[in-house]
């Protein structure tokens, strides 16, 4: 039973590690200061996870930042800015939303011109990238890294009022996708052909219940997306070649990702 309880002690390590970088270490900490805990029955719980709780907070809102700007030049982008948000909270708390200094100062510049373009626009993040290591992995993604790269929701209208909707049909962000049209390149089905199963396999997970409520603002998206092509520090635009066709979008830093990766009709990928 010792043993067991060893391995199961590693094991919530690692997956902690994974999910949030940082919960790892959080975890061993508060076993640290558990073992000093003299309560009992519900009372000895209650504090436990508290104190897990605590730990956890203090390494990633207190001492994290300030690691990952003095070591790897990076910054938690804002949480509760007007023009710039994370869409989702589970974003910021499980620290997937640090991006390299010169990536922030765009980003923010891009999305508040985007609302003084387009009045009470707001422009939501997904996944960015850890806050420590030069290769730490941001599962389940290729190559959130590194700081540089990051992940930005579309922009809807409502299907009623036509008026702009905040927010997104998907509850992660990703999964609910903008597919091709009838006579438009489908890269989806061409993927799926050709083995790569894992291409379309977030809508097949995701609900797609909120869908109808939300149409696609191609008009806001390709605003956000030449700003972002303009500037001399982005490197590539992720995004499916029948939204950029459907969008009109010339610039060569717009690239179709490869059938290796997830599709791109669901979410804008940025990178420096």
């Amino acid at each position: 039973m010792k043993y067991l309880t060893i391995i199961l002690h590693i094991i919530l390590v690692i997956f902690l590690t994974i999910l949030t970088q940082i919960g790892g270490v959080a975890y061993v900490l508060f076993l640290g200061l558990k073992r000093h805990n003299p309560l009992l029955g519900w009372k000895k719980k209650l504090v436990n996870v508290g104190g897990f709780l605590i730990v956890y907070s203090v390494l990633s809102f207190v001492i994290l930042p300030v690691l990952a700007s003095s070591l790897y030049n990076r910054k938690a982008l804002p949480i509760s800015h007007e023009a710039l948000k994370p869409l989702r909270a589970f974003t910021f708390l499980m620290n997937r939303h640090y991006v390299d200094k010169e990536l922030y100062a765009i980003l923010l510049q891009e999305a508040e011109a985007m609302q003084q373009e387009f009045p009470e626009t707001v422009t939501y993040y997904l996944d960015a990238c850890f806050p420590l290591g030069a290769k730490f992995p941001l599962l389940p993604h290729w190559s959130h890294n590194d700081g540089r790269k990051i992940d930005l929701a579309f922009y809807y209208t409502d299907a009623t009022t036509k008026k702009y909707k905040n927010g997104s049909p998907s509850w992660l962000g990703y999964g609910v996708c903008e597919s091709p049209k009838e006579g438009e390149e489908n890269m989806p089905a061409f993927c799926a052909e050709n083995g790569y199963f894992q291409y379309s396999f977030l809508e097949k997970v995701v609900s797609q219940g909120n869908k109808e409520s939300y149409v696609f603002d191609s008009e806001r998206t390709r605003s956000l997306i030449e700003k972002l092509a303009a500037s001399s520090q982005i490197n590539k635009i992720f995004i499916e070649p029948h939204l950029q066709k459907r969008m009109q979008l010339t610039s060569s830093k717009i690239r179709f990702h490869g059938c290796h990766a997830v599709r791109h009709d669901d979410h804008i990928h940025v990178q420096l």
